[in-house]
């Protein structure tokens, strides 16, 4: 399907975890399209590292499900976009585009099931992302690195997103996280980094 667009130089499939982290450290590509059931681990843990291996690349979830526990989980992580694989491929191939662009896109089905509680549906993707991490107990520099952004922008946005949410300092804004029901990232094997 992307591969007859004018616009793609490239498409490269890998269909384990394994090899998607090999293909986004060789091949450094602008988006990937995840499935969330990998056979050797799950998709929302390769968003996660690719923010780490491949930080300049977008992710677009298009998997079978749609619960809103597992979008929020997936935008947490970092995806930028999430559609159901029964989606019409001309939709697939604009939302490609659109995230690729630094766009976000969640498809018709999964905007009608997820809803993220208030004050956090102020907030961009990102700014969701980089606030769970905040609520995650993460430090500037740690989430500087997995944004791909200096500890200063770090700062700066956080400080924007604790006046959206009302929060008067890190540890207000982990409360509010925990009793909005969202859940905390989850730092992988190994723990926190």
């Amino acid at each position: 399907m992307l591969t007859a667009e004018s616009w793609v130089s490239a498409v490269v499939e890998a269909d384990t975890l394994a090899a998607a982290r090999r293909a986004a450290t060789t091949d450094r590509p602008d988006v990937a399209v995840v499935d969330l059931s990998l056979p050797d681990g799950d998709g929302i843990t390769l968003v996660r590292e690719l923010g780490t291996i491949a930080p300049r690349c977008a992710a677009l979830i298009v998997t079978v499900t749609a619960d809103a526990g597992t979008v929020r989980a997936a935008l947490a992580a970092g995806a930028r976009g999430y559609l159901l694989k029964d989606a019409d491929p001309d939709l697939v191939v604009a939302a490609v585009r659109t995230v690729a662009a630094g766009g976000t896109v969640l498809g018709p089905q999964v905007g009608e099931s997820t809803t993220v509680p208030p004050p956090f549906d102020m907030l961009t993707p990102r700014e969701l992302r980089l606030a769970l991490l905040v609520a995650d107990g993460r430090t500037g520099r740690q989430i500087g690195a997995e944004l791909g952004v200096s500890e200063k922008t770090v700062r700066n946005q956080t400080a924007a997103i604790l006046a959206k949410v009302g929060a008067a300092d890190r540890v207000r804004l982990a409360l509010l996280a925990q009793r909005a029901g969202l859940s905390t990232i989850d730092p992988g094997p190994g723990g926190a980094p």
